[in-house]
C-alpha cells in the first residue's frame, strides 16, 4: 500500500494554505536572522506547496545545488531538507567576506563552516517562530550540510519513511546581492503533524459539519413578514414611552437619601461601622544637615597629615606593555594566514614604540636589547595637564 493511500490521498486545500501559512511565518524569521547577519534587506516570501511521489521529486532547474538538512527533535518530529543554489551561496558569502564579485570562492572547510553557521541562525530563528506558533517548544540539530546534493541523494534520504515527499518552493530577494529561490522538502507526517499542532486539534477533519444557523432564521422569517403587528406596535408606543420615562423621577430621591446613612456611619465607628476620616498625623520635624568644611591643605598640613599620601597606591600594581604598531585586515585574508605569512604594521623601521600603563599612552620609547633580552628606552614621556603635552629626553 503506497503513502498516498494511508494518509487518505493529497493534501486538501486547507492543510496547504495552513502549512504554506506555518511556513512562511516560519521563514519570514530566518529570513530576519539572514538580514541581520548580512547587514542586508532579505526578502522569503511566496510559499508554494506541491505533494508528489518520490520518483518524481526533481530541481534540475536549480542544479548545482548546497543541500541542508535538519531534522526535528523536540516538539515536532521529522527531517526537513533545504536546497539551495551554490551559486547564490557563493554571493552571500562573498558579501559575508568583503570579497569582490569578481573573485572566486571555492567551498572548501571555511566555505562550508560558514554556510553552516548562517543556516544554524536562519533555522534556529525560524524553529523559535514555528514554537510560538504552536504553542510547543521545538528544537533542531545543527545543520548538516550534504555531501552530494543531487535527486538521487535527495530522494534516498525521504524513501526510508515514506513514498512521497512535500515540496515547498520560496521566492529568496537579498537586496542587489540575490534574486532566486529555493526549495524546502519535507516528510509528508512532518507537513501532516505541524497542521494539526496548528489547527489546535488532534484529528484534521477534510469536511467540516454543517452549520446549524440558517435553521432558526428561516422559522421567523414568516413572523417577521406579518403586516398585523405594526399597527400594535404603533398604539402601544405612547405606553412605552411612558413606562420609560416613569423611573425617571424618583431617582434624584434615591440618590439624596444615602447621604444622611454615610454621615451616621461615620459618626457610629463604635457599631462597627468604617470610619473613612483618617486620623491627624504629627508634625515632623526636619531640620537641615550641617555639612562640614573640607580642609586645607595648610590644615592637614598643621594636623600633622601629608596632603600627597600616596602611599595608600604604592602597592597597587599596573600592566606595562609595549605596541610595536598595529593594522587592519579583511575577516578573508585573516583567514588565509598560516606560517611563514608577514602581516606589514603601520609603524616604519626605526620609529618609536608606545609603551602602554593599563592600555594608556603613558611614553614612547626605543627598543633594545639588554642581556639578550628585549628593553625600552624611553625617549619621551607623555605628560597630559589639561592638553597632549610631552615631555621629550
Amino acid at each position: 500500500m503506497s503513502d498516498l493511500e494511508t494518509t487518505g490521498g493529497q493534501l486538501t486545500e486547507m492543510e496547504i494554505d495552513v502549512i504554506g501559512e506555518v511556513m512562511n511565518i516560519s521563514m519570514g524569521s530566518a529570513a530576519t536572522a539572514m538580514s541581520t547577519i548580512l547587514d542586508k534587506k532579505v526578502s522569503i516570501t511566496t510559499p508554494r506547496t506541491e505533494l508528489m511521489p518520490i520518483e518524481e521529486f526533481e530541481f534540475s532547474y536549480l542544479e548545482p545545488v548546497i543541500g541542508v538538512l535538519i531534522k526535528y527533535i523536540e516538539g515536532i518530529d521529522g527531517s526537513n531538507v533545504l536546497l539551495l543554489r551554490e551559486d547564490d551561496l557563493k554571493k552571500i558569502l562573498k558579501h559575508l567576506l568583503s570579497m569582490e564579485p569578481e573573485e572566486d570562492l571555492e567551498f572548501d572547510e571555511i566555505s562550508i563552516s560558514a554556510v553552516c553557521e548562517i543556516m544554524n541562525q536562519m533555522m534556529g530563528s525560524a524553529a523559535s517562530a514555528l514554537a510560538s506558533f504552536l504553542g510547543t517548544m521545538v528544537n533542531i540539530s545543527p545543520p548538516q550540510i550534504l555531501d552530494v546534493a543531487n535527486a538521487t541523494s535527495v530522494r534516498e534520504i525521504f524513501a526510508i519513511t515514506s513514498d512521497i515527499v512535500v515540496s515547498i518552493k520560496f521566492n529568496l530577494i537579498v537586496d542587489d546581492i540575490v534574486q532566486s529561490e529555493f526549495i524546502c522538502a519535507m516528510e509528508p507526517t512532518l507537513v501532516r503533524e505541524m497542521v494539526k499542532m496548528s489547527l489546535g486539534a488532534t484529528e484534521v477533519e477534510e469536511t467540516p459539519p454543517p452549520a446549524p444557523a440558517p435553521i432558526p432564521v428561516q422559522q421567523e422569517a414568516p413572523e417577521v413578514a406579518a403586516p398585523q403587528p405594526v399597527p400594535q406596535m404603533q398604539a402601544e408606543a405612547p405606553q412605552m414611552q411612558y413606562q420609560q420615562q416613569a423611573p425617571a423621577q424618583p431617582a434624584p430621591q434615591m440618590m439624596q437619601q444615602p447621604a444622611p446613612q454615610m454621615q451616621q456611619m461615620q459618626q457610629m465607628p463604635d457599631q462597627g461601622y468604617y470610619q473613612r476620616e483618617e486620623p491627624p498625623r504629627e508634625p515632623v520635624q526636619v531640620s537641615p544637615y550641617n555639612y562640614k568644611p573640607l580642609r586645607t591643605v595648610d590644615a592637614l598640613e598643621a594636623a600633622g597629615i601629608d596632603p600627597n599620601n600616596l602611599d595608600l597606591i604604592m602597592a597597587v600594581p599596573i600592566q606595562i606593555s609595549v605596541e610595536l604598531g598595529r593594522t587592519k585586515k579583511k575577516i578573508k585574508d585573516i583567514a588565509e594566514l598560516t606560517l611563514g605569512n608577514i602581516v606589514e604594521l603601520d609603524r616604519q623601521a626605526g620609529d618609536h614604540v608606545d609603551i602602554l600603563a593599563n592600555g594608556k599612552l603613558i611614553a614612547r620609547g626605543d627598543v633594545v636589547v639588554v642581556d639578550d633580552n628585549y628593553s625600552v628606552r624611553i625617549t619621551e614621556i607623555v605628560k597630559r595637564d589639561g592638553g597632549n603635552d610631552a615631555n621629550k629626553l
